[in-house]
């Protein structure tokens, strides 16, 4: 990892965060009315959180944050954007909600919270790829969580990430990127953003690939005991122009068949003594 390629990322998240919040995309007037963003196999793959002290790393501008604190957990949101977490705090005063959030690296969440503090840490949808050191991450997650405590990740599948932007074939994606870790940063440099294709921001990041085996040993290493993993055929992104939307929201292969895996959710548990 360099700080060059930290800084990249940094700059960009900091751009797009005006972008998203303004955006259709996240519907913050919806959310302020009293909407979640919570997918229902969130709830119920974290568990009751009312009254539970609960860390969402990589929290963007907080709107999964705020509707965690909307189900009873008194939550903290973590990120390194200086600007998202200045809008977390504006959304959560504009809802009347109870929320701390801090602007930190991912890396640095023990020092700069504290050691053992959460009983629930949750990480969800494109928070992987960002990170070039999973070890690292893994040995994070176990500091902050206290005994017993649970930490729950739902990603967009690693297998999902190989494919070209430009695949536009469902028969035939184009395999651009590699599915295994090469310990190299994967530049990208485009406009706009997922939320807003169109807008005329240009942004260089840099992104690294994360096999699912690396990001479930790099948890097991940290100590932590794996509960479940769950593979879906469907994503909550249009991330393929091929993808069709269901009465559900999510995206799927053409036809409900989907040959992949589009996201994985997994919880681990750390024990107690």
């Amino acid at each position: 990892m360099s700080d060059a390629d930290m800084q990249l990322n940094r700059e960009m998240w900091d751009a797009w965060a005006d972008l998203h919040y303004q955006s259709e995309f996240y519907g913050v007037d919806a959310f302020c009315r009293g909407e979640t963003t919570l997918p229902a196999y969130d709830v119920e793959g974290v568990g009751a959180v009312k009254g539970t002290s609960l860390l969402h790393l990589q929290c963007h501008f907080g709107m999964d944050t705020l509707s965690w604190a909307r189900l009873g957990a008194e939550v903290t949101g973590l990120d390194f954007s200086a600007r998202a977490i200045a809008l977390a705090r504006r959304l959560a005063e504009r809802c009347g909600l109870s929320a701390e959030f801090v602007e930190a690296n991912v890396y640095d969440a023990a020092e700069i919270l504290g050691r053992s503090r959460f009983s629930a840490v949750v990480a969800t949808a494109g928070v992987i790829a960002w990170l070039p050191d999973l070890k690292r991450w893994g040995r994070v997650v176990a500091d902050v969580l206290a005994p017993g405590g649970i930490f729950y990740l739902r990603e967009f599948h690693p297998v999902s990430y190989v494919f070209g932007e430009d695949s536009n074939d469902p028969h035939a994606p184009k395999l651009r990127y590699p599915y295994f870790s090469t310990g190299e940063a994967i530049r990208l440099t485009g406009t706009g953003s997922y939320a807003e294709p169109g807008a005329p921001v240009r942004t260089t990041s840099c992104e690294w690939a994360h096999p699912l085996a690396e990001v479930i040993q790099a948890l097991v290493d940290a100590g932590l005991r794996l509960e479940f993993i769950r593979e879906y055929p469907f994503t909550t992104y249009r991330s393929f122009p091929w993808l069709e939307e269901g009465t559900d929201g999510n995206w799927r292969w053409p036809g409900n068949q989907s040959p992949l895996p589009l996201m994985y959710a997994l919880r681990v548990r750390k024990p107690v003594g």
